[in-house]
């Protein structure tokens, strides 16, 4: 398997669900990646513990029952030990003390077509991959495919396709949300991201919008890829100067 040079991350509104609300998500996330590739459909568990039902068919009649059982037999242990819950059933719902974590890969006939992790904090919701095949986003639309169905499920506030590389990946660290090769940020992100970036292309949505780097594939060709990620980091520069609270290291002006 080739590992991809961009792979996805999502951050949600801030939310609490408890277990089978999140596996219902979950299964309506996959149910939708299905339409445009049918690998989606066949979920298995990554686990140390043995699971009863390892792989879940998002289309059986129970999948919803059988991924909160699955959320919920990964997550007893933290919930009994932190929480003091010594019986929890797929209602519990956790507040403070902890989160509800599951991985979940995705194959390819034999090879691994996207890992996923997914965790539910109360004050943070994210989904970020663990191993992102290549032909996993080899085309722009499979990349826009991604984001959109986890918009139509989840309450995003922030998602991106972002390029793989440690240097990028350093240089970027200081801004909250790094842009991509797509990029999406909701109507009410905390940061106002500006609507007259150079170099970028925006669409609109009801709740938020994109802003598109290229609608060429750069994630095979590393000519493409490295010319966009010095685009992708003047755009970033352009932010922080429009709005600087993207930076990490804003301090708010002293009140006189």
């Amino acid at each position: 398997m080739k590992h991809s040079k961009v792979y996805p991350f999502i951050q949600m509104e801030s939310q609490i669900f408890s277990i089978v609300e999140i596996s219902e998500l979950i299964i309506s996330f996959y149910k939708i990646l299905t339409v445009k590739n049918s690998d989606f459909k066949r979920i298995n568990i990554i686990s140390e513990r043995k699971m009863k039902f390892p792989t879940v068919d998002v289309y059986e009649i129970n999948a919803i029952q059988i991924l909160a059982e699955n959320i919920l037999n990964y997550n007893i242990g933290d919930i009994r030990k932190v929480d003091k819950v010594s019986n929890p059933d797929i209602n519990y719902k956790r507040t403070e003390r902890g989160g509800i974590h599951i991985g979940i890969e995705t194959k390819n006939k034999s090879d691994t077509l996207i890992s996923l992790t997914f965790s539910f904090y109360k004050k943070r919701c994210a989904i970020g991959s663990i191993v992102t095949n290549e032909i996993c986003f080899d085309t722009f639309e499979k990349a826009k495919d991604f984001l959109e169905a986890a918009n139509s499920v989840f309450c995003v506030d922030y998602s991106a396709i972002r390029i793989l590389e440690p240097s990028l990946n350093e240089l970027v660290f200081e801004y909250k949300a790094p842009l991509g090769w797509i990029t999406y940020f909701s109507n009410g992100y905390e940061v106002s991201i500006p609507n007259d970036l150079n170099d970028v292309e925006y669409e609109y949505t009801e709740k938020g919008k994109y802003l598109i780097l290229t609608k060429e594939n750069i994630s095979t060709d590393l000519d493409k890829l490295e010319l966009n990620k010095n685009k992708l980091i003047e755009l970033m520069k352009q932010v922080d100067v429009k709005s600087p609270t993207y930076s990490r290291n804003y301090t708010p002006p002293m009140q006189h």
